[in-house]
């Protein structure tokens, strides 16, 4: 059984990076929690609001551009806010998201997306994109190849771009087109691709031996825990005793399936998570879990391993119920939530920090393995394209685990 959570302003809960609190004191609900990051919440300005509506006249009377809009000052003001309240090196962590920028974000949750199905590095000083993925039955599949290079989009040049502006060109609703000059070993070639829905795919379970799986979750997505209850059962059936569980490149996700996720493990009454919000107080979420899985387990962790992933990880952890292998995990420590606006736009920023069952803050800093078992971020990036079998022979932290649960 999942456990149930209070439901909130809309359906996801979004973690993000920085946790907000540098440490916690579980004795005690009423010690004021006061922000890590630099950011004034409290600012003496005298007549705050009027002298916002009177520099809002001053501007719109008295700029040099007559293209300058009223809601143009209003939206800024508004992005002001939101970067205000975010840590300074992750001002991303607050959104504001027009309604079709929204349906792309709900789409990834739910494990689509609307896109024409490759994922990429962007060299900026090339000014060029190289494929690292093409996802089968997309708008790319048999038209472009790992390793092709992107070098203009729609006849934009890529130099001098930022990445957000690339992701932009290549990114549109629905049966968007996207026209792309192609660089492939001496050959440039144009092609043109329409965007679609994608499915990605988030989960993949393989079998390393008769006794040993390895569950790689790439993305914590609506209706993965079910998905990922129904493949466990299907192992213990099949007699798997050891599960690794990697979660190396996994930056996050939906909060609640990472609960639902951790209780799979976890006996009824075990904490998986302590949260605090807004009234200070610290809440733990437990499980209500009457048969978790049994499997021996490590958990395979990195530098990409990041919010919802560090939830999982800390609580198996701290119970003790698996090893963690590999690398020093990213350290998102808060959650975010979406709320809906009268206008139908969608506004994201941090709601609460999170603690592990023993008030671990994971700030900054991220999850210590317990075996060190680490490689260097484009080792790791490149293990991880090939499948679990013919990466294991050179993965040194998949190698670590299967020893760990074998001796």
């Amino acid at each position: 059984m999942m456990p149930k959570l209070a439901k909130r302003p809309l359906a996801f809960l979004f973690c993000a990076a920085f946790i907000l609190f540098s440490s916690i004191v579980l004795a005690s609900d009423e010690a004021a929690i006061k922000p890590l990051f630099p950011v004034a919440l409290s600012q003496d300005i005298p007549e705050a609001k009027a002298s916002f509506e009177e520099i809002r006249g001053l501007i719109l009377k008295n700029y040099y551009s007559p293209t300058l809009t009223e809601d143009a000052l209003y939206y800024a003001a508004i992005k002001g806010m939101l970067r205000h309240v975010s840590p300074p090196e992750h001002p991303d962590l607050a959104q504001l998201w027009t309604p079709d920028q929204y349906a792309q974000v709900v789409d990834s949750l739910k494990g689509e997306q609307v896109s024409i199905g490759i994922r990429t590095t962007f060299n900026p000083v090339e000014g060029s994109l190289t494929v690292s993925e093409v996802m089968p039955d997309s708008p790319a599949d048999m038209l472009l190849k790992p390793h092709d290079r992107i070098l203009r989009i729609n006849g934009q040049s890529l130099a001098g771009k930022k990445i957000t502006e690339v992701s932009e060109l290549l990114d549109g609703p629905e049966g968007t087109q996207v026209a792309l000059t192609v660089n492939r070993d001496i050959q440039v070639f144009e092609v043109t691709l329409k965007c679609q829905k994608v499915a990605t795919q988030n989960l993949v379970v393989t079998l390393l031996d008769a006794t040993t799986a390895v569950m790689e979750l790439k993305k914590f997505t609506l209706g993965i825990a079910d998905e990922m209850k129904a493949e466990l059962d299907k192992l213990a059936t099949q007699g798997v005793s050891r599960l690794i569980l990697d979660l190396r490149g996994n930056g996050g996700g939906i909060f609640e399936e990472s609960l639902k996720v951790s209780e799979l493990f976890l006996p009824a009454k075990s904490i998986m998570i302590r949260v605090v919000q807004k009234d200070s107080k610290v809440r733990a979420v437990a499980s209500s879990n009457e048969n978790p899985a049994r499997f021996t387990m490590a958990v395979l962790i990195g530098r990409g391993t990041a919010s919802s992933a560090e939830v999982v990880a800390s609580a198996l952890q701290d119970h003790g119920r698996a090893f963690l292998v590999g690398g020093r995990t990213y350290g998102k420590g808060v959650f975010e939530t979406t709320f809906a606006t009268d206008n139908g736009y969608r506004v994201k920023f941090i709601t609460g920090a999170m603690y592990s069952p023993k008030g671990r803050s994971w700030q900054t800093n991220g999850l210590l393995p317990d075996f060190l078992a680490d490689t260097d971020e484009r080792t790791t990036a490149a293990l991880l394209k090939l499948d679990p079998k013919t990466r294991y022979p050179r993965d040194v932290a998949m190698i670590t685990a299967v020893k760990l649960l074998t001796r």
